[in-house]
């Protein structure tokens, strides 16, 4: 069975939860594992959070929960656009506009790797 991968925007920072998994609360999309892969690498370099706020990274927590802050938006925005054959990817376009949005409205965004 393939690894899911599911973006969604905490729109209230003060509520989120580790202890649960809950993508229907954060309005999560669904992105294929393959397209996560060919992010990993490039998405090494991005200030991230693993599980909570009091850790944090840096890329994405493959298996479990990463916190992606309002700050980060633009160079995960730079690095999903990059991405070869962008246009023949629904998911990824998916993404870029969950990422928008978060950025738009300053919010933080969690991405489950499960």
């Amino acid at each position: 069975m393939a690894l899911v991968h599911e973006f969604g925007i905490i729109d209230i920072l003060t509520e989120f939860s580790d202890a649960e998994y809950t993508p229907d609360k954060y309005h999560c999309i669904s992105v294929n594992d393959d397209s996560i892969q060919a992010l990993l690498q490039p998405l090494s370099l991005v200030k991230t959070y693993f599980n909570t706020l009091d850790q944090p990274e840096y890329g994405l927590a493959y298996y479990g929960t990463t916190i992606i802050p309002p700050e980060s938006l633009p160079s995960f925005l730079d690095i999903v656009l990059s991405t070869r054959n962008l246009n023949q990817q629904d998911d990824l376009i998916e993404l870029c506009r969950k990422i928008i949005h978060a950025k738009n409205e300053d919010k933080h965004m969690i991405h489950y790797g499960i």
